[in-house]
């Protein structure tokens, strides 16, 4: 069963490459297509991490500054009172 699975697995990858590279009338492939826009994808990739780095940052700050908060008021209610 395995052997099948291995088989079937090696002929769709086969079918996919020969897909990707098989050369339309203008000359192109989709390969040709996406190592041009690669550039253009990584540029917009990084202006997504930095902007995901900006909103952990801030978000970071927020549960700090609440976690601070709740530990205060912990700390305050707690030292008036003895539980003995």
């Amino acid at each position: 069963m395995g052997l099948l699975r291995f088989l079937a697995l090696g002929a769709a990858v086969a079918v996919g490459v020969n897909y990707v590279t098989k050369r339309r009338p203008d000359g192109t492939s989709i390969l040709d297509d996406l190592t041009a826009k690669s550039p253009e994808w990584m540029d917009k990739a990084k202006e997504f991490g930095d902007q995901v780095k900006d909103r952990y940052s801030q978000y970071s700050g927020q549960v700090e500054d609440r976690f601070a908060q709740q530990s205060e008021t912990r700390e305050s209610t707690t030292q008036g009172s003895t539980n003995f």
